[in-house]
């Protein structure tokens, strides 16, 4: 039964909704900003024809960490042993990209890109594929059962890119990997995370890392200034970001880079080193003007709202590049993993040697490198090639042979 109040001059109403899937509660919808009472009074009218009709839906704000034991203890029910066990390791590994991600936050790009992301990663295809199914569980329950999301993010997934040994193939969409910006599109991007000073701060100095050094989104989230060396011009990857059980606002456990390659100290140069020192004296301002808020934890790149000091979220990163890349009108779908594809594709077309390349990347073996990267190292053998065509030319005119 809704309720009607006069506010002003404008009628607000208030419905009940239906329960709260965290608490269990009843939930009400409170709108306001109507001319009439009669006006209040239709909006409410069909509101409550959906909720009769089973049809409402009210996005909530429950993350994905929050909404996972929900599902669990209803899933656990129904099965035992060892596939209850398979689907806590995936919602282990699904928990270290969505914990703290609002669940109607998770569109279907943004789920593909993670996937495409655990492929480059080295997961086999029937591990990503017991992820997917896993996934695939919780967002059902979640937008059929608990109605907490409108959409699901896991349905019609096109899984063709794990039927290939290489993640290149020579028609079709283009695969995560062969997905990058050139040297002059990564220009424009970063002038654009520039112009977005002073309402995102850190959008510039954090693209700028992650394109000039390669590093993944996880690792660079949890960077600390003692990981930067200024005078040996260094970065130190010791650390990612790792969700663990925490909660969101409590203190966030920082786990081992992926693989033992993944711990590596690689060179940056004067230009970031500049940057990053621009971005500290930002950083003091902000600690001062939030002293009473803020935890100094010594990282780099910082929450700026629910919990100042805290390591920015990958999810935030993410959802900042497909701001900047629709605000530059880029027609390609990117991630901050494609940072990582530009930065070794941009080596690559600079001359410098794979094996270096894997090793500031740190990939486990330069056979990985060269598969991965296949279509860019073919284009640079071509200009080898022609190079080497070009020296000779001159010889053949001097000496004719």
């Amino acid at each position: 039964m809704a309720s009607f109040r006069k506010r002003g001059k404008t009628w607000q109403y208030t419905v009940e909704i239906g329960i709260d899937p965290v608490t269990g509660k009843r939930k009400q919808q409170t709108r306001g900003g109507f001319k009439t009472k009669k006006a209040a009074q239709l909006a409410a009218a069909e509101i409550d024809k959906k909720v009769n009709e089973g049809t409402f839906v009210e996005e909530s704000n429950i993350t994905f960490g929050e909404f996972v034991p929900i599902w669990f203890k209803y899933y656990s029910k129904y099965v035992r042993g060892e596939t209850l066990q398979s689907r806590e390791t995936s919602v282990k590994k699904l928990n270290e990209h969505f914990k703290f991600a609002m669940m109607r936050k998770i569109t279907k790009p943004y789920y593909v890109d993670t996937l495409h992301e655990l492929y480059n990663e080295g997961l086999a295809a029937n591990t990503i594929k017991s992820i997917h199914s896993t996934a695939s569980l919780i967002f059902k329950f979640a937008c059929y059962e608990r109605k907490v999301i409108k959409t699901n993010p896991t349905e019609n997934v096109d899984m063709r890119f794990l039927q290939s040994d290489s993640p290149i193939e020579n028609d079709g969409p283009l695969k995560d990997e062969e997905k990058f910006l050139e040297k002059e599109d990564l220009a424009t991007f970063l002038q654009t995370a520039k112009s977005r000073y002073p309402y995102h701060p850190q959008d510039y100095i954090i693209f700028l890392m992650l394109a000039y050094t390669g590093l993944r989104r996880g690792e660079l989230a949890v960077l600390k200034w003692n990981d930067i060396d200024f005078e040996d011009q260094t970065v130190s990857i010791t650390k990612t970001f790792n969700y663990g059980n925490t909660k969101a606002g409590n203190d966030v456990k920082l786990g081992p880079p992926k693989t033992p390659e993944s711990e590596r100290i690689i060179d940056i140069d004067e230009f970031v080193l500049t940057q990053l020192k621009k971005h500290r004296s930002w950083q003091n301002q902000f600690l001062m003007e939030n002293r009473k808020q803020y935890k100094d934890q010594g990282f780099i790149f910082i929450n700026t709202n629910s919990h100042p000091g805290y390591p920015i979220s990958p999810q935030v990163i993410y959802e900042h590049m497909r701001t900047i890349l629709k605000k530059m009108k880029h027609p390609i779908k990117l991630s901050p993993h494609s940072m990582r594809h530009t930065h070794a594709s941009l080596c690559i077309e600079a001359g410098i040697p794979l094996r270096d390349i894997a090793e500031r990347l740190g990939h486990r073996e330069i056979k990985t490198l060269e598969k991965i990267y296949a279509h860019t190292t073919k284009g640079q053998k071509k200009k080898t090639a022609k190079k080497f065509n070009q020296l000779m030319t001159k010889v053949r005119e001097e000496t004719p042979f």
